[in-house]
């Protein structure tokens, strides 16, 4: 018996000897797509490798991650000669931003519980971009030049006179010259004569950064929502704000582009007038206390604009689908002098939408 306690007591100073001798164990932590949109669950793959050269206690431990929803991970076990380990988990990523992956921590003790050590751990660690959210949204009327590229638009445009669709009931507001006066005496009822959409080059979302956080988080999911939704319609889309130009483009790498820009857009003191787009594009401006310069530069811009529109977000926020809000009251300065200026701007082809904090975001046709 007491030759038993003297090799375990050989043993534990052995082991005492050669932990902080013991070589770095390898890591590698990983998830199926290095990308996504923030309240979306994914899976994480942790593997973890070591060599233990006498017999020892390890516990590996995976810190929890508030951000990206993770709540961490333990295991342990009796191990000797080369451990390897492969664990799973998931992450739901709470807020948009650019993330390096929670990696492992390894700690080795003796079988007598006398001494731990940890074990540094190395090996790549990938980056995880979690975009803003993306919910359905509905963008605002765009007015679609007639020397457009693209197929026909089912939705969004400008008619184009020359592309004759067919003929479909009068509906109230139809213009006397639609009608089509066959079609009436052969149907016994008010027909209207029919035209084709067309699409525009593209559409160029500028970005106002001056505001907290929750309005760069609020502007960077509408920016996101609207750029997925005028990409499916098959419109190229351009991203903007002071320091940061992305030209209209089309396809999925451009779109992966754009939500990246976004995932680590960050509010800035700094503030400037939109950019001139190319002839012909829509420009869509967000802001929340519109800013004079702001306003010029909006004007100047729809000397090549087909249209501008402004959206102003006095509280800096919206209301989100699903949620519900209460009533606000009062008005900035700034929002003060837009309201002023309404009326003048929309004449001069400046769209002005104003959404207060208890209102969601809602465009209807112009």
């Amino acid at each position: 018996m007491s030759l038993a306690l003297l090799l375990l007591a050989f043993a534990a100073a052995a082991l005492w000897v050669a932990l902080p001798g013991l070589a770095p164990g390898r890591q590698r932590v990983r998830t199926a797509r290095p990308y996504g949109a923030a309240g979306r669950e994914r899976p994480l793959e942790l593997e973890v490798g070591f060599v233990l050269p006498l017999p020892a206690y390890w516990r590996v431990e995976w810190s929890p991650a508030t951000r990206l929803g993770f709540r961490g991970r333990q295991v342990a076990g009796l191990g000797w000669g080369r451990v390897r380990l492969r664990l799973e988990a998931t992450l739901q990523p709470r807020r948009r931003g650019e993330y390096e992956l929670p990696g492992a921590r390894l700690f080795v003790r003796d079988f007598l519980g006398i001494y731990e050590r940890e074990v540094r751990l190395e090996g790549p660690r990938e980056r995880l971009f979690v975009y803003p959210r993306i919910w359905e949204q509905l963008p605002p009327q765009l007015a679609l030049t007639l020397l457009a590229e693209g197929p026909e638009s089912p939705e969004l445009g400008l008619e184009d006179a020359g592309r004759y669709r067919g003929t479909r009931e009068y509906r109230p507001g139809d213009a006397l010259r639609r009608m089509h006066w066959k079609a009436t005496a052969r149907q016994g009822r008010p027909m209207v004569r029919e035209f084709a959409w067309v699409r525009a080059t593209g559409v160029w979302i500028y970005i106002d950064v001056r505001g907290g956080e929750v309005y760069i988080d609020h502007m960077a999911e509408l920016a996101a929502s609207l750029a997925v939704r005028l990409m499916d319609l098959g419109l190229a889309v351009g991203l903007a704000w002071p320091g940061f130009e992305r030209p209209p483009a089309r396809g999925l790498e451009a779109l992966r582009g754009m939500l990246a820009a976004l995932a680590r857009l960050e509010p800035a003191r700094a503030g400037g007038a939109p950019p001139l787009p190319p002839p012909g594009v829509n420009l869509v401006v967000f802001t929340q206390d519109a800013p004079p310069e702001l306003i010029e530069g909006a004007l100047a811009a729809r000397a090549r604009a087909a249209r501008v529109h402004l959206l102003a977000f006095p509280e800096g926020f919206f209301l989100r689908p699903g949620e519900k809000g209460r009533p606000i009251w009062g008005r900035t300065d700034g929002m003060a002098r837009l309201q002023e200026r309404r009326g003048l701007l929309h004449a001069a082809g400046v769209h002005v939408h104003v959404f207060r904090g208890d209102e969601a975001v809602r465009f209807t046709r112009a």
